[in-house]
Order: C-alpha cells, then sequence, then structure tokens
C-alpha cells in the first residue's frame, strides 16, 4: 500500500448509486479522522453508513443532472476520495457549489483531494462555493491554496442533541 506523499494512479469517474454504501463508510471514517476534537464524539459514534446509504437513496436519483458525484479510485478499485458538485443550494450565490469533499484518511496529503477538487472545477464554469467548517484549519488552508477566500458569511452548525456546541461554519468562494 501506498503512504502519504508517494506518488499514485488515480482514476476518477462518476458515482453511481450502487456506489452508496462504500461512499458512506468513506464519509464514516473522514468525519472520524478530520472532525475529531471538532464535532462531538458522540455525534461521530452515531453516524451509521449503512443507514446512511438507504438515507441518501432516493436523493441521489433525484439530484441526477444538478449534482456530480466524483470518485477517485486506485488502481485497484479501491475508494480514495469522494467529491460532488453541482448548482448551488438556493441563496448559495456563485453559479456552482463544492458540496463535498473527502479523502481516505489514509490518502489525505497524497494528492487524492487535490485531483478532485480540480476535475470538479474543470466541469463548472463561473465561481464555486463551498462550506468549511471554522474550526477545521487544515480544510481551510487547503482550499486557500485553490484560490477561495472566507466571503464573510457563516452559519450555524448545531451538535447540541449530541451534547456539543453550535458551530459556524464559512461559506468560501473562488471566483
Amino acid at each position: 500500500m501506498k503512504r502519504a506523499g508517494e506518488p499514485m494512479h488515480v482514476d476518477v469517474t462518476e458515482m453511481t448509486e450502487a456506489d452508496l454504501p462504500r461512499v458512506m463508510r468513506l464519509r464514516a471514517r473522514a468525519w472520524a479522522t478530520a472532525y475529531a476534537g471538532l464535532v462531538p464524539a458522540a455525534y461521530l459514534d452515531a453516524m451509521d453508513p449503512a443507514a446512511d446509504a438507504r438515507a441518501r437513496a432516493g436523493r441521489f436519483r433525484e439530484s441526477r443532472g444538478q449534482v456530480t458525484d466524483l470518485l477517485a479510485l486506485g488502481t485497484d478499485g479501491a475508494l480514495l476520495g469522494w467529491a460532488s458538485y453541482g448548482l448551488p443550494r438556493p441563496g448559495g450565490g456563485p453559479a456552482g457549489e463544492l458540496f463535498t469533499l473527502y479523502a481516505a484518511p489514509e490518502r489525505v496529503g497524497t494528492g487524492v483531494g487535490r485531483l478532485l477538487v480540480e476535475e470538479a472545477h474543470a466541469r463548472l464554469a463561473g465561481p464555486v462555493a463551498l462550506w468549511v467548517l471554522e474550526g477545521n484549519h487544515r480544510a481551510r488552508r487547503f482550499y486557500e491554496r485553490f484560490g477561495y477566500r472566507a466571503e464573510g458569511t457563516a452559519r450555524p452548525d448545531d451538535y447540541g442533541p449530541w451534547g456539543g456546541p453550535v458551530l459556524r461554519e464559512l461559506r468560501y468562494v473562488r471566483d
């Protein structure tokens, strides 16, 4: 297995509904790593990839044509990362929005995230927005390297039901 920093071959392909179970497993692993100490452990522990996959199936089908999900796959077919982008949410502003970007925890720093962001940018026309937790400094630095900047809009992300605080998400925009 290649380690962080080593070059590797990655294929980017569009996700299908059949990919949902493994994508939700990747999402739960990525959240557990990226948000440890930021998002309450009770929330992270309650993540259920199988239930998430079932819950997202209908939304996945309904969003085709508006949202595109990209997968980064290793030569062996291993899921290395996931990104989704599309039309902005109502009131979202710019021409497009990057909704999700997750790399497998063991692939952070290998270029998987960069590859997915570059592919999304190549497919989107015009400015792009995204939301990032204010305390997620690693992600904020990552997006800033691509020309994203916090533009002053924030929204609450409430973890009170899991014994946590109300965190702030910041909207970043790239022209």
